[in-house]
């Protein structure tokens, strides 16, 4: 661990109530108290070490927030006794276990999140990238196929852990997200987002977003928030045409529409990515020209100044503390992650395996 200042002592625990004051509350129709979400409470985060291509040496790393520490760099090769793949792309968690999307080893790996030993293996996937549970029983995981053809959803049951159903989609489909009943899918090779009905496992339709959507998040309203990057144009010689590439953008959509409000960034000279967002769902963050830009959900207006003035791989925003981690990835050995305060102060870093792209809070 590298200190960047003290860290500051936790809050102690407060006592917010008696039975006396609870019953007076209940006697009295003018002081009904406010409706207020249960705490969020996370003790590990699982750092997505994403590997080298073609190496097979990719991972999981294990941060403790009560030591403030790395419990463990290689937790999926050191349980389990055998290398989790090649090209760790994603991590998401259902109920007690984790499901670890293994891009170009083609497969999901189930894991105990107690033990983080291998439960399964749900292989012959097509270059998978996300996956999305929809229920106890039911999951999705988004797969290329093919570079430059339609991509699928393949819906996995999660109690047998084998596919039962593809669903095909746009080009290249990355991140996901499920509201209600449906689920949204992100075709990063054009410009659109696939709705499928949960329930039934039938596209819905296609909604128009900007130029190679991302990330997708939901915010406490159940609204739909998509990043675009923005259509790279290259020249014959592989430098970018910016006369013809496409600016990034933000859209935000309303369950049950087939419709999306868009907002473009101020230039297409940076591609914005890595849509994530707060606790409390109510802020947005991303990374765009070099730094990490943060915005509240009823904003008109996207951001013109970064929170932080430093670019990174991966990006996490802790939904107890609102703890920002980000993930710096050269590629060329043990990568680092960066943590900062919500104010935008970094609080330290520590070491992690190669290419940290997702944080997994836990």
């Amino acid at each position: 661990m590298k200190p960047f200042s003290a860290l500051s002592s936790l809050p102690s625990r407060m006592l917010l109530g008696s039975a006396a004051t609870l019953s007076l509350l209940a006697c009295d129709p003018n002081n009904d108290p406010t409706p207020t979400e249960a705490p969020i409470i996370t003790k590990s985060v699982f750092v997505v070490n994403e590997g080298n291509f073609l190496r097979s040496n990719s991972d999981i790393s294990l941060f403790s927030k009560e030591s403030n520490s790395i419990k463990n760099p290689l937790l999926f090769t050191t349980v389990n006794k055998r290398a989790l793949g090649d090209v760790a792309q994603s991590m998401a968690i259902q109920d007690s276990l984790g499901y670890i999307v293994v891009n170009n080893s083609n497969k999901l790996e189930v894991v105990s999140l107690a033990s983080f030993r291998s439960k399964a293996t749900i292989s012959s996937l097509k270059l998978p990238r996300y996956f999305a549970a929809a229920s106890a029983e039911k999951g999705y995981v988004t797969e290329t196929v093919a570079y430059g053809s339609a991509g699928q959803v393949s819906v996995i049951n999660l109690k047998t852990n084998t596919v039962t159903k593809t669903i095909p989609v746009g080009i290249q489909p990355e991140r996901l997200a499920v509201v209600g009943n449906r689920l949204y899918v992100t075709n990063s090779g054009e410009n659109t987002v696939t709705v499928i009905n949960t329930t039934t496992d039938a596209v819905e339709g296609t909604i128009p977003v900007g130029d190679s959507p991302n990330s997708v998040v939901v915010d406490r309203n159940n609204n739909v928030w998509v990043l675009s990057g923005g259509k790279v144009v290259y020249n014959p010689n592989y430098t970018i045409d910016f006369t013809r590439t496409t600016k990034g953008s933000l859209s935000q959509i309303t369950p049950g529409q087939l419709t999306a409000k868009t907002r473009e960034v101020e230039v297409n000279t940076s591609s914005p990515g890595r849509l994530t967002i707060n606790g409390r769902r109510d802020q947005l963050y991303y990374v765009y020209r070099g730094g990490v830009y943060t915005l509240a959900i009823g904003d008109d207006k996207l951001p013109t100044t970064p929170l932080i003035r430093r670019s990174f791989y991966g990006l996490g925003v802790d939904p107890q503390d609102n703890t920002i981690y980000g993930g710096i990835g050269s590629f060329t050995a043990a990568d680092k992650v960066i943590r900062y305060r919500s104010t935008g102060a970094a609080i330290d870093s520590f070491t992690v395996g190669i290419g940290p792209n997702g944080f997994v809070f836990y």
